[in-house]
């Protein structure tokens, strides 16, 4: 992959079934819930993810700390789509995959860092879609059956869509979800613990945003009153960053993770960032008042 795409426009440029899932997913449909615990062993994907990991950033002659970042967030996320498959008994063979798509969703962020210095798609490459190539390339799905390898490189390629294609398979978009949520966890621990710190911003962490009070953008603003997602195209502050992270609640798919979301505390220490003044004021309330009545509601 060469140049710069559009992020968004590369988006759209494939559909589901450029990943091989427009035929049946898993032999057994709908998925299978068990009340049995079930944890999938995937040690030696794991191991293979550390040693690529490594590899790369060897190759990094600048700063190598955002590619460290990301193998910490790598494992999170993982530990994060464990939680959510177990809590939602899923059978074992749709817990795998999504362990292994939660494993690879990223395993393209060490090749863009490499190519561009950052992590904006935008300017950069489609993350997701460079992920497929790269678990083609390294033939890293070979030992897996044909079902898991048509969910894991669906959803890994469909995982950073700002909406998910419709009519997906249900074991597609269920590990598609399983992801998402669990990759917007724990960006917001990220974000959090970044944001949170001395400072200066890492300007590969915030996307290369302004931190500056002055500039606001109104459609991200709105997409908070309107109780709806924002989206990064719209972003021109670290400010807005906080905003768009906060928007993230109303995309998470699963009632465990919308009780993460709150209980973390991440995504309310980063409003509570925000100024109370008349641009950030009535979003910053809003979405803390959305916080505390989904903490009651429990």
């Amino acid at each position: 992959m060469s140049g710069r795409v559009n992020a968004r426009a590369a988006d759209e440029s494939e559909d589901a079934t450029s990943y091989g899932v427009g035929g049946a997913d898993l032999p057994c449909a709908p998925p299978r819930r068990t009340s049995r615990s079930m944890n999938p062993d995937i040690s030696q994907h794991e191991e293979w993810f550390a040693a690529y990991a490594a590899r790369e950033r060897a190759r990094e002659h600048g700063d190598p700390a955002p590619m460290d970042l990301k193998l910490k967030h790598t494992m999170a996320v993982l530990d994060n789509a464990r939680r959510m498959a177990e809590s939602e008994g899923f059978a074992p063979a749709l817990a795998r995959a999504c362990l292994l798509a939660a494993l690879y969703h990223d395993v393209a962020r060490f090749e863009q860092y490499l190519r561009y210095h950052t992590f904006r798609d935008r300017e950069s490459c489609n993350h997701g879609l460079l992920g497929v190539k790269i678990l083609k390339r390294e033939a890293r799905l070979a030992g897996e059956d044909a079902a898991t390898r048509k969910i894991v490189l669906a959803a890994v390629g469909l995982h950073n869509r700002f909406v998910l294609p419709a009519h997906l398979p249900r074991e597609t978009e269920l590990a598609a979800h399983v992801v998402r949520d669990a990759d917007k966890l724990d960006i917001l621990r990220v974000m959090d613990e970044h944001l949170g710190g001395p400072g200066p911003y890492s300007p590969t962490v915030v996307l290369n945003l302004p931190d500056d009070p002055a500039l606001a953008g109104q459609a991200v603003l709105r997409a908070a009153l309107e109780g709806r997602v924002a989206a990064y195209a719209d972003l021109r502050s670290v400010n807005d960053f906080r905003v768009l992270l906060n928007t993230w609640f109303f995309d998470m798919h699963f009632a465990a993770s919308r009780r993460q979301f709150v209980e973390d505390g991440h995504a309310r220490r980063l409003l509570e960032g925000l100024p109370s003044n008349a641009v950030y004021g009535p979003a910053r309330a809003a979405l803390l008042a959305r916080l505390d009545g989904a903490d009651a509601r429990g």
